[in-house]
């Protein structure tokens, strides 16, 4: 899962404005961010977000709900986290952290183009027990391990799922759970409810993601094309993107069927767009999220995993959390190198 700039402006994040969208290949709709998206006729939408078959499609308003404001939590450092802080790091006072800006509520630029979110928010807040300051930057996220390991990044907070893969390029301390969830827009005109139905369907997701991995790998966990291989069915068209606000785009102008990405980026497109797009099934593959720590910075893994945890303990994670609407992915512990498969 990325796991990913993601615009604050929801709107321009998917690509709606006055003028001709193409919605899917079977409709085009004249919209603004006041008006419906015209019907497909092919599904209507089951409670809670979710798209079911029927014989009329009326999809809502294509609103734009107000993205939440940074809180910039001010935290006391704990001695006991920050005694463990390499000299190299006290000396230089600041942690430089990586994030591909465009994955809200996560991480993604706010209209004065600063980097904001979930991520950005708990990351300060693990500065300051740590007795440093944080400086986000935006980075591409499939880049982001390999500046780490060159020294460019002294963490990424990016949305990262931990993998065994990954683990053997950089250190995580876990700090999340995740799944990964499907998205359609609205109308659903490829009667989408399955996995399997994401088979010969052309099938989007951010570059460097674990959702590309397993809509283009066989050889990976949670694999689509061996699902579609055992069912005797054609492989998903996958289709990489830079950004997720890209796929986010391409979805609404109908150049994707659906898209696959970390549960609470859909979540939170949802509540930012109104009724302009729908999630199906449940969330699949939940895993952990993990902040990347160089493996040459000798004990500031061991840092970072006792602030998260003094963190997760005092409330303020929990707080953080809550006020970007992702509470529901809090865990108790943090892990050092967490065992994934």
């Amino acid at each position: 899962m990325a796991v990913r700039t993601r615009l604050s402006n929801s709107l321009s994040r998917l690509g709606i404005g006055t003028g001709k969208l193409v919605v899917t290949g079977v409709c085009v709709a004249t919209v603004t961010a006041a008006m419906a998206l015209a019907g497909c006729g092919a599904t209507t939408s089951a409670p809670g977000g979710s798209a079911s078959s029927g014989s009329n499609c009326t999809p809502g308003a294509a609103t734009e709900a107000p993205s939440p404001a940074p809180m910039n939590l001010t935290v006391q450092a704990d001695s006991a986290s920050s005694a463990q802080v390499p000299a190299s790091y006290k000396a230089k006072g600041t942690l430089t952290i990586a994030a591909d800006a465009s994955y809200p509520p996560n991480e993604f630029t706010a209209s004065d183009g600063s980097i904001i979110g979930m991520d950005v928010d708990f990351g300060k807040a693990i500065a300051q027990t740590l007795g440093l300051k944080a400086t986000f930057v935006n980075a591409s996220f499939d880049g982001i391990l390999a500046g780490i390991q060159a020294g460019r990044y002294d963490l990424g907070m990016s949305s990262f799922t931990v993998t065994a893969a990954r683990e053997q390029q950089v250190n995580f301390v876990s700090y999340f759970a995740a799944g990964t969830s499907t998205m359609v827009t609205k109308c659903n005109p490829a009667n989408i409810k399955t996995l399997t139905d994401l088979c010969g369907k052309s099938v989007g997701a951010e570059q460097g993601t674990t959702q590309l991995d397993q809509l283009s790998k066989p050889d990976v966990d949670g694999s689509i094309v061996k699902m579609c291989q055992q069912a005797n069915k054609p492989a998903p068209k996958a289709q990489g993107f830079p950004k997720q606000s890209d796929v986010n785009s391409a979805l609404q102008a109908g150049r994707i069927d659906a898209y696959m990405a970390d549960s609470p980026v859909v979540d939170y497109e949802l509540k930012q767009t109104g009724d302009a797009f729908a999630k199906v099934g449940g969330n699949v593959d939940t895993a952990p999220y993990g902040i990347a720590i160089p493996k040459s910075a000798g004990t500031l893994g061991n840092a970072i995993q006792a602030a998260v945890q003094h963190l997760m303990d005092e409330g303020s994670y929990q707080q953080i959390l809550t006020h970007w609407g992702v509470g529901s992915g809090a865990v108790k512990t943090a892990g050092l190198n967490p065992s994934v498969s």
